[in-house]
């Protein structure tokens, strides 16, 4: 029977191997976690750098990108006179889809829901009616927001990061950012990150760059445009935002077209969060968002510009599939008919892009169900354009190709 003392000195062994190896683990992914946090600085830095160069860049954490979105707003808006707002799904929208004399920045963000755009779109308008002269909003019948509730006017206020920085940092306590740094994720990518830095030409200034330093080297996109990576996730791939504020969406793959009838299949379900919000309002626009729009719309036209609305395009066949569902086709059909009404009242002009089919873009322009790529964006814009959307030749209401 061995000694007790045998049995700790295993125990001070082991503990001393496991320590041996997860230190480094925890002190490199800790590093890297704060990093990745974001604050009001790296948004400044990677907001000075886009603004030097025009290239491709943003600021961590991706997902929250209101900060870098609102420094780049103010940075651009001596030289722009048009403003993209909305969500996520209008991220692929980009500058050379306007006409000439329209200089754009795209204003939308992750999870920027209609209420909050509508805010914000008010907002500049207010203090900057001079100068936004075209405005385009987004309609997102198949995330809900047109029939959600909208905050009351004059609660959103557009600022540069520096007005309110407080509130943009990431408040996340040690215990927790050492629990992250431990997680599988994180493990997995720190060792997909030093096998980067041991094939690098320059390891040692590999890692110094990616550990060390605020922002990556910089590097040229497969289009030629500079790109700098201010995280340490995605690095060298081109992800994040364009200096006309579109996404490049460089790390997502496109929908394979063996992929489209499954996805689908699935939305159309009615519980799935693209019929939720159809059948539980039964289709009826919220007549407070509505109100506020056509109140928008008499100010951007009072002051020399104009409000163009959009319906985002869908994946194809998509639409046209919930329009046949026996538990979305009245819903569906509602919205669009109480959207042309009111569109032809208020003298406001709506891209309706939901069919994409019906514009000619494909599975592979989109990286899921609701987010287009640029691609589909420029046959939708071209169309439009084409069809007298930049003059009065086309007549309010829902405009889509016959």
């Amino acid at each position: 029977m061995r000694e007790p003392h045998a049995y700790r000195r295993y125990v001070m062994v082991f503990v001393a191997l496991a320590a041996t190896v997860l230190l480094p683990v925890v002190a490199l992914n800790y590093l890297l976690g704060l990093r990745s946090l974001g604050g009001a600085d790296v948004v400044q830095q990677a907001s000075r750098w886009q603004q030097a160069t025009h290239g491709v860049t943003y600021a961590p954490p991706l997902s929250a990108n209101r900060p870098f979105k609102s420094a780049r707003l103010f940075d651009r808006l001596p030289e722009i006179n048009a403003v993209v707002f909305g969500s996520s799904t209008m991220m692929g929208v980009t500058q050379a889809m306007f006409p000439d004399g329209i200089a754009i920045y795209n204003f939308s963000q992750t999870g920027n829901e209609l209420p909050m755009a509508l805010g914000e779109a008010e907002y500049l308008q207010e203090k900057h009616a001079a100068q936004l002269k075209l405005a385009v909003v987004p309609l997102d019948w198949a995330l809900g927001f047109i029939y959600h509730a909208p905050a009351a006017p004059g609660q959103i206020t557009v600022a540069p990061p520096e007005a309110d920085a407080p509130a943009q940092r990431t408040k996340v306590s040690v215990a927790d950012q050492l629990q992250d740094a431990l997680s599988l994720p994180r493990v997995k990518n720190l060792f997909g990150i030093i096998g980067q830095i041991a094939r690098a030409p320059a390891p040692a200034g590999a890692f110094r760059a990616m550990f060390l330093q605020d922002a990556g080297e910089d590097y040229r996109c497969a289009d030629g445009l500079p790109a700098r990576d201010f995280d340490t996730i995605f690095r060298g791939s081109c992800t994040g935002f364009r200096y006309d504020g579109s996404a490049t969406f460089a790390n997502l793959d496109p929908v394979a077209p063996r992929r489209v009838d499954a996805l689908i299949a699935s939305a159309v379900v009615p519980s799935s969060k693209y019929a939720v919000d159809l059948i539980k309002s039964d289709g009826l626009p919220n007549p407070l968002l509505l109100e506020r729009l056509a109140q928008l719309a008499g100010k951007l036209r009072q002051a020399g510009g104009r409000l163009l609305l959009i319906l985002p395009p869908l994946l194809p066949g998509m639409e046209r599939a919930f329009l046949d569902a026996p538990q979305t086709a009245v819903q569906l059909a509602r919205t669009k008919q109480q959207l042309a009404q009111w569109a032809r009242e208020t003298n406001v002009q709506i891209i309706d892009a939901g069919q994409s089919e019906r514009y000619g873009c494909t599975a592979p322009e989109f990286v899921d169900e609701h987010h287009a790529l640029p691609a589909c964006y420029a046959r939708i814009f071209e169309r439009f354009w084409k069809a007298g959307g930049n003059s009065t030749k086309l007549a309010a209401g829902l405009y889509a190709p016959d």
